[in-house]
């Protein structure tokens, strides 16, 4: 990266985000190990009046929050001069040199921290000096990286190990959710930027012969990260990379997310180990590696296209032995477990397997009378890489009944989706008796871990509903706009009724017979300020005669490589009331003040 503290967010795409909303990206570095205090830096939009930042466990705090001013671009004399000092104070010469005697001084531009660079710490320098030493990229710059914030925060000793959520709370409202880990392992980060004309840093060096480490960084445009590691001999180490999980989409690039690569070297610089999509489907890589020898290895990371922006962030977790890594971030669409040689464990009991490329699974069930009924492969959302096809048969060799590929879904949903690679389909039986359901692999592909799990049922009409935010920051007086989509099962067509607490107004909050978008507009009822909270929005129906109440599940709504939309699922709703202001009031077309 060579650039430490740069950061920036995803575009989100949902059309319910107020103007007024902060966005916020990431936290660079992506966690905290209990027990210390560090500064992270957060990027984003609409940060000029951020209040606080909520964190969603105990033991984290907010110590301080500093503006990064914005940098203008300055003419070349003035560039020259802001570069003669930072020159001056690397080799410890701390004071201004002097201005050039230049009869246009008068359009330099203004900066607070240009105004006293000696009063900078090396952080903050380093921010300077990448601003002014890096060629500014149209394809870089959008007005949603256009801010910057430098926030301390304290981890208590005692905090418990883990991913959480952190979010910008300001006077117009709050970001979605982003997240962030707090470790009991140590963390190290990559080397502060250091102009190209000056001696660049070593790699960051890492004694792992003593245990594990985190290590933090980000990834620019063009470039491969480095980490000199000490590793023992004989001893097992893991490697766990999470970089898609903290970013998931990236609305205006393509594939629309950061696909990371590592690659460990010898002293020699022979490679000795690399990994790419580790972990079946799932793009951040994993890898295990025992060193033959006693000795300092490098640890490389970049794009697989050599692609890089400021919100390319990693964490790199290294472990030995046996140890389990913590979980990956809440968002995560199947939140398994880390574990070493790179694969998820798999849920127990598979109905089935494909055990080799191009072989055909078959499990016999039984109907035991005719008449619709729902037939369910789940494979890819257990963690298993089998893309499946479900083939239905009489026996054995008898003609096809029926076929079915992958869901066509409504929305995407979670960090990777992976319902639409598990087939569904409903089929009409005319008699009772045996039959035969076959599986095999959409690519050709099998073994060991390409196993299915299959479910035969009488069609149960039911429903989900899922938001397209999960902060309700609401007033009293404006409303706030908020998409929430209705996944319809097994041929549920009623009305859904989203049910809000005394609280919370909602106009607009009854999703008619087939309707599967419904755009609530939400007031606050209150009449006093209410803090950030957890929330449990419901939504019930009429199903069969009997009333169904089932929670909403909080997501937020992003676009991935300009095209696709989807629902990232959050931990809780976050709400937050302020009521209406008795002082305002609207004014007609002709100035006078009308009804409040």
């Amino acid at each position: 990266m060579k650039h430490p503290l740069v950061a920036t967010i995803l575009l989100v795409g949902s059309s319910t985000v107020l103007a007024a909303d902060p966005y916020a990206g990431y936290i660079y570095p992506a966690g905290i190990q209990t027990g210390t205090t560090n500064r992270f830096i957060v990027g984003g939009q609409n940060m000029n009046r951020i209040q606080d930042i909520h964190f969603d466990r105990p033991g984290l705090h907010v110590l301080k929050i500093e503006k990064v001013p914005g940098f203008p671009y300055p003419p070349d004399r003035q560039r020259k001069h802001l570069k003669n000092w930072l020159d001056g104070i690397a080799s410890g010469r701390m004071e201004e040199p002097p201005k050039p005697s230049d009869p246009h001084l008068d359009e330099w531009r203004s900066n607070v921290w240009w105004r006293a660079l000696n009063t900078l710490d090396a952080g903050q320098l380093a921010i300077v000096e990448h601003n002014l030493y890096t060629r500014r990229n149209a394809l870089q710059s959008t007005p949603s990286m256009s801010q910057m914030m430098l926030v301390t925060v304290a981890a208590d000793a005692k905090a418990e190990p883990g991913w959480c959520s952190f979010t910008l709370c300001g006077w117009g409202g709050m970001s979605a959710p982003r997240p962030f880990e707090i470790s009991a392992l140590p963390r190290t980060a990559e080397p502060l930027y250091v102009p190209p004309h000056r001696p660049q840093p070593e790699p960051r060096f890492v004694d792992l012969c003593a245990g594990g480490v985190i290590l933090d960084g980000q990834i620019m445009p063009g470039s491969t990260d480095t980490f000199r590691l000490k590793l023992a001999a004989g001893k097992r180490y893991a490697f766990k990379v999470t970089a898609r999980e903290l970013q998931p989409y990236i609305g205006d690039a393509v594939p629309g997310f950061f696909n990371a690569v590592i690659t460990l070297k010898d002293e020699s610089e022979k490679v000795v180990a690399t990994a790419d999509d580790a972990v079946r489907f799932r793009p951040d890589p994993t890898l295990a590696f025992t060193p033959p020898q006693n000795g300092d290895y490098l640890l490389e990371i970049h794009d697989v296209l050599y692609r890089g922006r400021a919100d390319f962030v990693y964490a790199i977790a290294i472990v030995t032995g046996e140890k389990h890594l913590t979980q990956p971030p809440p968002a995560s669409g199947t939140p398994y477990p880390f574990c070493e040689g790179g694969l998820p464990p798999l849920a127990a009991s598979p109905d089935g397997v494909v055990e080799r490329p191009g072989a055909v699974s078959a499990k016999t069930f039984t109907i035991d009378s005719p008449g619709p009924h729902i037939l369910e492969v789940t494979a890819r959302r257990n963690g298993s890489p089998l893309d499946a096809v479900l083939t239905l048969r009489k026996k054995p060799g008898a003609p096809i009944l029926a076929q079915w590929d992958d869901v066509t879904n409504m929305v995407f949903s979670g960090t990777i989706p992976q319902d639409e690679c598990d087939p569904m389909g409903i089929y009409e039986f005319q008699e009772s008796g045996d039959y035969v359901a076959e599986i095999t692999d959409r690519t050709g592909h099998g073994g060991n871990a390409y196993v299915w799990w299959l479910d035969v049922r009488r069609p149960t009409p039911s429903f989900e509903v899922r938001s397209s935010r999960s902060t309700l920051p609401l007033k009293g007086d404006t409303s706030l706009k908020v998409d929430f989509h209705i996944l319809r099962k097994d041929g549920f067509n009623g009305a859904v009724t989203l049910v809000f607490p005394e609280n919370i107004r909602a106009r607009n909050a009854v999703a008619t017979s087939g309707v599967n978008i419904v755009t609530a507009d939400l007031f606050f009822k209150g009449k006093r300020k209410e803090p950030i909270q957890p929330l449990t929005l419901y939504a019930r129906a009429t199903i069969n005669g009997r009333i169904v109440r089932k929670p909403v599940i909080p997501c937020d709504e992003y676009e991935q490589a300009f095209a696709w939309r989807h629902l990232v699922p959050a931990r809780t709703f976050l709400f937050r009331g302020l009521p209406s202001s008795s002082s305002k009031r609207n004014k007609g077309q002709n100035g006078k003040k009308g009804k409040p």
